[in-house]
């Protein structure tokens, strides 16, 4: 994989990884579960697994993926 060599290029990924990120933390664990808050109660059920603990997850997984395309993008140094 490049990095991208052109640093408005590395900013601007920077800030959009990093709102995508913020968006990811506030709907995972935060007034996120309220929107799955009810079906949760009720028993429901995504993949076989509870409802929240599925959409906890899969913020998670999000958050992570975020991450490693900032450690092989923005993060690198150029040599």
């Amino acid at each position: 994989m490049t990095t991208p060599s052109d640093p408005t290029s590395r900013k601007r990924l920077h800030g959009i990884l990093g709102a995508l990120f913020l968006g990811a933390l506030l709907l995972g664990a935060g007034p996120g579960i309220f929107l799955i808050n009810d079906y949760a109660a009720a028993g429901g059920m995504i993949l076989g697994m509870p409802a929240l603990y599925t959409w906890a997850v899969g913020w998670c997984a999000v958050e992570a993926v975020i991450v490693l395309i900032a450690y092989l993008k923005v993060w690198r140094h150029e040599s």
